[in-house]
């Protein structure tokens, strides 16, 4: 409950990003509500150029002939260059577009914020570190 009571660190008309978590606007259709996305659930945060992904797999609001759902933007096919896509492993992926000068900003801070998501997973020592020494 504290973390809803935490300042967002960084606001548009697109995402709130907070300290734990983002709120993406406008997700869910046909109201428009909010969707909370914590960084803990993230397991993938790219960045990508939307012409690359062609016409059929973007969508104004929803999902196109893709797995990937695409909060409202009514610019995204005329006014946008990029795109960050968010895996959670769930269905579907989560697409987010906004102004190009701000998305880059918000691609590398949640970025910074899954950076420490699989310390755990690393080797803690060099003796944790598999070596195949070939003679």
């Amino acid at each position: 409950m504290s973390e809803k009571l935490s300042s967002p660190v960084y606001t548009n008309d697109y995402v709130t990003c907070y300290d734990n978590y983002l709120i993406v606007h406008d997700y869910y259709f046909p109201f428009g509500n909010r969707k909370m996305i914590k960084y803990a659930d993230i397991d993938k945060c790219e960045l990508g150029y939307i012409d690359e992904l062609g016409f059929s797999k973007i969508k104004l609001w929803g999902m196109a002939l893709s797995p990937i759902w695409w909060p409202a933007d009514l610019h995204r096919h005329t006014g946008r260059e990029k795109y960050i896509l968010l895996d959670t492993q769930q269905w579907p992926k989560i697409g987010i577009t906004m102004n190009d000068n701000e998305i880059d900003q918000i691609y590398y801070f949640i970025s910074s914020k899954l950076s420490t998501k699989h310390l755990d997973k690393e080797p803690k020592t060099f003796s944790d570190i598999p070596v195949n020494l070939k003679k």
